[in-house]
């Protein structure tokens, strides 16, 4: 199977949407549409989009350094609810904050300051 123009594309994205992995018959069109996808998204430049907020940014940390929550924000030295709320977009960083995850998460000052 091959996908030679974004229409066709489009389609195999809805046709793969659409199968669903209960059912074994369909697992061998869902690998040979999977696979044309993937190699047409590869020929044609496709990346996919990273999210790249504030939030993502101190979750990311998080999942890569391993920390629940309330570790997290005791090394920011923070409370945890204050942090929940940060992460719940609930509460803006304040400069204070702003400052912890630039020195503490070494997350680049500039960018706190334009998410903040």
């Amino acid at each position: 199977m091959t996908i030679q123009n974004d229409a066709e594309y489009q389609a195999g994205m809805s046709r793969l949407e659409a199968l669903t992995s209960d059912n074994p018959t369909h697992l061998a069109e869902m690998e040979a549409l999977g696979n044309a996808l993937e190699a047409y998204e590869d020929s044609h430049g496709h990346a996919p989009v990273r999210p790249d907020s504030l939030v993502f940014r101190i979750e990311r940390y998080m999942f890569e350094h391993r920390l629940k929550k309330q570790e997290l924000a005791q090394l920011l030295g923070i409370t945890n609810s204050r942090l929940s709320e940060v992460l719940n977009g609930k509460r803006a960083v304040n400069m204070d904050l702003g400052r912890r995850l630039y020195t503490k998460l070494h997350i680049p000052a500039e960018f706190v300051l334009m998410h903040a």
